[in-house]
């Protein structure tokens, strides 16, 4: 009797279910060529986060708000960032494996963050905008994911941050020398003129001079990103085996030098802050041969800069209010008046808005639409917690606080099952130097440097803290 044919089964193939020879050579080595690219391209991405150049995806013009916060654009640290995130999805393609979001308490209000982002994209009150900050967001999160699956050697951005520094704070140091730009338009920098309006000064003596700039778009935004990477830099060759590195150290003293020039308050007071938490951790740790190495390098960088200092002395105290400054000079004054204002009109905002916010990305044009007439510019408030508060409501800060606190918490509660490892403790130092710049102006919470930097130091000090417990409390 003859059996019947079965028509919807399909052909039988003489390999199905197996992996060829050819297969299993071809795929271990697209894993690691794609592996090695997105390294490289984050690499890449860490180099340009200070470089404005930038192409402009779509104009949105409002009237009195500045272009950069209305404007759809794509940085040159953009591309490789999503270059990065390309090859990590084709290496994961190549070699599935089992992905982890530990540490969760950091990973929760993240994912949190980003979908009231989402919601807030419904109800804002320029929709292409919160849009378009939410697209940023979405992809500095799967960043965030990829840091903490992939990044295990603080060398993968090392590298490229020591580059960078010495880049923009050579141009910082001629820039300043010369008090005008130094004709590299082509790469990004910005036309400068201290007599100018809108260019960033500190005027002492009757003179108005020039604030570094490098080919960042503001001076603080190059403070910044100069005083995380000094950080970075400088816990990590304190806390080398090797006793001395001429290379590392003339970076260390460049950067610093820039970082005095960009004039920033707020850029000081992180690298000093991140400083003081590496310091702390040492001393805690009883590290005392990476103590004495800290000292040595501080002497040295004081007695390489007391020139400049001295040079400069008459500018660092009007920054630093010297002789009642803050209220004696008139653009010091105007400085501090206009971050009360924008927090007090930012806080407005959030009263008004506290359950969905206006709209993430789009509190400068909610400034204008709640005072039409303002003595300063529409920015956002000069905190990022509040910034997040009127741009995605009650449940957006709640979240970016959480982001902002839970790291010491976990820190403080968990602090007998953490091995203090080098790069822990440098991702640590770079982390509170990000969140104390968050807490006296808005560009780690707003502008693409900034927050690559804020989901940089998230991920790096997630990945660095899964490693660092001991293993029996790794959960």
């Amino acid at each position: 009797m003859l059996e019947p044919i079965l028509i919807d089964e399909p052909p039988f193939l003489p390999n199905e279910g197996k992996v060829t020879g050819e297969e299993k050579f071809l795929t271990p080595v697209f894993s690691l060529i794609a592996s090695i690219l997105a390294r490289v391209s984050l690499g890449a991405a860490v180099f340009f986060i200070p470089f404005s150049y930038r192409f402009v995806l779509y104009e949105l013009s409002i009237p009195e708000i500045y272009v950069d916060y209305t404007n759809g654009l794509l940085f040159v640290a953009d591309i490789f960032l999503c270059a990065t995130l390309v090859f990590w999805i084709v290496d994961l393609i190549s070699r599935p494996r089992k992905l982890t979001l530990a540490p969760l308490a950091i990973s929760i209000p993240l994912f949190g963050l980003l979908l009231v982002s989402l919601v807030s994209v419904f109800v804002s009150i320029v929709p292409k905008i919160s849009l378009y900050h939410f697209s940023r967001l979405l992809i500095l999160t799967v960043l965030f994911v990829y840091l903490l699956n992939e990044l295990h050697d603080l060398k993968v951005i090392l590298i490229p941050l020591a580059a960078s520094t010495v880049i923009q704070s050579i141009i910082s140091i001629i820039q300043v020398l010369k008090q005008k730009s130094i004709g590299l338009g082509l790469l990004g920098e910005l036309l400068l003129d201290p007599a100018w309006s809108g260019v960033s000064i500190v005027y002492a003596q009757g003179v108005r001079t020039l604030r570094a700039y490098g080919l960042s778009d503001h001076p603080n935004i190059l403070g910044g990103c100069l005083a995380f990477s000094l950080v970075l830099l400088v816990s990590w060759q304190i806390m080398k085996k090797r006793e001395t590195d001429g290379l590392r150290i003339a970076v260390i003293l460049i950067g610093m030098l820039g970082l005095l020039l960009t004039f920033s308050r707020s850029a000081w007071l992180a690298f000093i802050s991140g400083l003081g938490a590496v310091s702390l951790i040492l001393i805690l740790t009883r590290r005392y041969r990476e103590i004495i190495k800290l000292v040595n390098l501080g002497l040295a960088s004081l007695i390489a800069l007391i020139p400049f200092v001295v040079y400069f002395a008459p500018l660092l105290g009007v920054r630093l209010n010297q002789a009642n400054a803050f209220q004696e000079v008139e653009n010091e004054t105007r400085a501090i008046e206009e971050r009360a204002a924008l927090n007090v009109a930012g806080n407005e905002i959030f009263v008004a808005h506290a359950l969905t916010g206006v709209g993430v990305g789009t509190s400068p044009v909610a400034m204008k639409e709640q005072h039409p007439v303002f003595p300063y510019y529409y920015q956002p408030p000069h905190n990022t917690l509040l910034a997040a508060a009127a741009e995605t409501g009650i449940f957006g800060a709640l979240f970016y606080g959480l982001l902002i606190f839970t790291p010491w918490l976990l820190i403080i509660v968990r602090r007998k099952k953490i091995q203090f490892n080098p790069a822990f403790v440098a991702a640590t130092g770079a982390l509170l130097a990000v969140t104390v710049v968050g807490f006296f102006d808005y560009y780690t919470w707003l502008l693409a440097p900034g927050r690559f930097w804020q989901f940089l130091m998230w991920g790096a000090w997630g990945s660095f803290y899964g490693s660092s417990l001991k293993p029996e409390n790794n959960d």
